[in-house]
C-alpha cells in the first residue's frame, strides 16, 4: 500500500516537472522568437546600401510612396510663386559655443547640431536644427541628390530640422508636417573654401565607419549660400530609409564652391563597412507623381512663358535684323528720291537744233 502510494506521488511530481520545464522551454522558445524579430527589425533598419536602392521598396513601405525625394528639378515646369516667404535662420553662429560632433555613420559625414539653430521664417512653424550631412559621388560621377534639368552638382549639403511642436527629431520624423531640410548644390571653384575647411581638416578622424571626433564650433550659415532668397520649394520625403514622406524641402539655387582638393577628400577619405569606401551615396531622383515644384523667383521659363534662354535670344537677334535691314531699305529709298530731286537727268537740259555749215 505504502510502495503503491510512493508510485503515485513520483509520477505526479514528476508530471508536474515535466510541465514546468515544458512551460519553461515554450517562455524560451517566445523569447528567442522576439529577439530573432528584434535583430532582423533592427538589420532592416540599420544595413541598407546605395548599391542596392531597388531593394529599399521592400524593405522599407515608406520608400515606395508617391512623394519621395530626390527629383529632377525641371525648370521648365516648375511654377513662380512670389508669395513664397524668405528664409530666415537664427543661432547659426555657433563660434562662441561648445564644440561639435562629427561622425562617419557609414552612410554620409553628419555633423550635430544644438537645437538652438533654427529656422524662424519661411514656414508656418519654428523648426530647429538637428544635424547636417553631405551626399558626394566620386572621381567619375558627380553626386548630388537633386539634380536641375537632369544635371548633377558635385555634391550636396543637407541641413535638417524638425517641427518644433514636436519634442524630438525622433518624434517628428515620421509626422507630415516634420521636417524641413535646407539643401544646397557644391561645385568645384579655383580656391579653397575656408569655411567648409573646418570639416573637411579633419575627415581622416573619421575614415572609419562609426568613428567620431569633436571640432570646435564655427558659423555653421557660412555653410550655405550667401543669399538664401531664391530657392525651389516641393513636398518630398527622406532620401534614405526609412523614406517618411514627412519633409518640406527648400534647395537653394545658388551654388557653394569648394576646391578640388576639398571635394577629392569627401569622395575618397570615408569608408563604410567591410571597409569600402564611402562615396556616391546619393539616391536616384524619383518620379514627382503630380507634385508641383514652386520657385521663389522668376526664370527664363517662368517669365516668359516657357521660353528657354536660347529662344528668347534667337528671337531678339531675329527681330533686330529685321528692324535693322527695313531702317537700311528706308533709308536707301530715301537717298534714291533725293537723288533724283536734287540731280534732274541730264538729258532733259539737251537743246537739240540743226548743224550749220560752220559746225560741219
Amino acid at each position: 500500500m505504502l510502495f503503491e502510494l510512493f508510485i503515485t506521488l513520483l509520477l505526479i511530481n514528476s508530471k508536474v516537472l515535466g510541465d514546468t520545464s515544458s512551460s519553461e522551454e515554450e517562455e524560451e522558445n517566445v523569447n528567442n522568437e522576439h529577439e530573432d524579430e528584434h535583430k532582423k527589425s533592427s538589420s532592416h533598419s540599420d544595413h541598407w546600401g546605395y548599391r542596392d536602392q531597388r531593394s529599399w521598396q521592400s524593405a522599407f513601405a515608406d520608400c515606395n510612396g508617391k512623394s519621395q525625394s530626390p527629383i529632377d528639378i525641371v525648370t521648365r515646369d516648375v511654377s513662380y510663386d512670389p508669395s513664397l516667404p524668405d528664409i530666415k535662420v537664427q543661432g547659426y553662429d555657433l563660434s562662441d559655443q561648445r564644440e561639435l560632433t562629427l561622425k562617419n555613420n557609414g552612410h554620409t559625414l553628419q555633423l550635430q547640431l544644438p537645437n538652438t539653430m533654427r529656422i524662424v521664417e519661411g514656414f508656418d512653424q519654428i523648426y530647429l536644427a538637428a544635424q547636417l550631412h553631405f551626399h558626394w559621388g566620386n572621381t567619375e560621377v558627380p553626386g548630388s541628390e537633386h539634380t536641375i534639368d537632369n544635371v548633377h552638382f558635385p555634391a550636396e549639403i543637407h541641413v535638417v530640422h524638425y517641427n518644433s511642436k514636436y519634442d524630438s527629431i525622433k518624434e517628428a520624423a515620421s509626422k507630415q508636417d516634420g521636417l524641413a531640410v535646407l539643401g544646397a548644390f557644391i561645385g568645384i571653384g579655383l580656391h579653397e573654401n575656408e569655411n567648409y575647411e573646418k570639416i573637411l581638416s579633419v575627415i581622416k578622424d573619421v575614415s572609419t565607419e562609426e568613428s567620431d571626433t569633436k571640432i570646435p564650433s564655427f558659423n555653421v550659415r557660412h555653410l550655405l549660400p550667401n543669399s538664401l532668397k531664391k530657392f525651389y520649394r516641393y513636398s518630398g520625403s527622406l532620401t534614405t530609409p526609412p523614406c517618411f514622406q514627412s519633409v518640406n524641402w527648400t534647395i537653394f539655387n545658388d551654388t557653394i564652391t569648394v576646391s578640388r582638393k576639398q571635394l577629392a577628400a569627401l569622395e575618397e577619405t570615408l569608408k563604410a563597412g567591410h571597409n569600402q569606401s564611402l562615396s556616391r551615396n546619393f539616391r536616384a531622383p524619383q518620379n514627382l507623381y503630380g507634385r508641383r515644384v514652386l520657385a521663389s523667383f522668376p526664370n527664363s521659363h517662368t517669365a516668359s512663358g516657357g521660353l528657354s534662354r536660347g529662344d528668347i535670344l534667337a528671337i531678339a537677334f531675329g527681330a533686330l535684323f529685321a528692324l535693322t535691314l527695313l531702317c537700311f531699305s528706308m533709308y536707301a529709298y530715301r537717298q534714291r528720291q533725293q537723288h533724283s530731286k536734287y540731280n534732274p537727268d541730264s538729258r532733259q537740259n539737251v537743246i537739240y537744233k540743226p548743224a550749220t555749215k560752220d559746225d560741219v
